[in-house]
């Protein structure tokens, strides 16, 4: 797949569509997601996009083109001097994305639960989508992943383990399970954190993850 086809899945999956060749929408009331002042990602391939709202002014969006050949991402201070320039308040945050090399081996000693299994509620995990992969130890959920979320083309994990189970393999296993079922079903699994997140990116490591792109992701407050 085409790096710049990984970005929009993961922007469709997120509730946003594109409307023209730079501009995006929100179509799709997703829940922690909000529509986006400005998004600039570099790719696998090295390649730099943006996508404005479309309700942007044509001189912003002039302005920020003008000036994007010229960063060296992940410093975009330049763009948010733009903003600043502007008058426009905004927070902008710093994410990492990945995919799957290969499909995962499946492992018997994880367990495709369902979110109405006393258990993942105890583990608080009832709140998601309806199949979780869980790890247990003395009868007890101690690693789960599960689609934050998900539609016809990919998912996105979400991963917690308890801190006394941490650095002992239980979330490789869990998020292997979730991935390779999402490939089964021919989706594309992905899986994303915060730029200071190092747990998230450590257990990326790990996993042995491809990074398919970064992103800027700029929002009006």
């Amino acid at each position: 797949m085409e790096p710049l086809a990984y970005l929009h899945l993961q922007m469709r999956l997120e509730g946003k569509a594109l409307v023209r060749k730079h501009f995006i929408r929100q179509v799709e009331v997703i829940p922690g997601e909000e529509m986006l002042l400005l998004l600039v990602a570099r790719l696998a391939n090295e390649e730099l996009v943006a996508y404005y709202d479309e309700a942007i002014s044509p001189d912003f969006q002039t302005e920020v083109a003008d000036i994007l050949p010229e960063i060296e991402f992940p410093k975009v201070d330049s763009v948010l001097s733009v903003l600043q320039l502007h008058n426009i308040q905004f927070e902008a945050e710093h994410y990492k994305t990945y995919t799957f090399r290969w499909q995962p081996s499946k492992d018997v000693n994880v367990r495709c639960l369902s979110k109405r299994d006393p258990k993942i509620k105890a583990f608080g995990f009832e709140g998601f989508a309806e199949n979780i992969y869980a790890m247990e130890q003395d009868n007890n959920i101690v690693s789960a992943c599960v689609s934050i979320r998900e539609n016809e083309q990919c998912g996105e994990a979400w991963v917690y383990t308890d801190p006394a189970y941490r650095n002992q393999g239980f979330a490789q296993k869990a998020v292997n399970a979730w991935a390779g079922s999402l490939m089964e079903a021919g989706k594309v699994p992905f899986y994303s954190h915060k730029i200071e997140n190092t747990a998230s990116a450590s257990l990326a490591r790990k996993l042995m993850l491809q990074p398919v792109f970064e992103e800027i992701a700029i929002t009006q407050i």
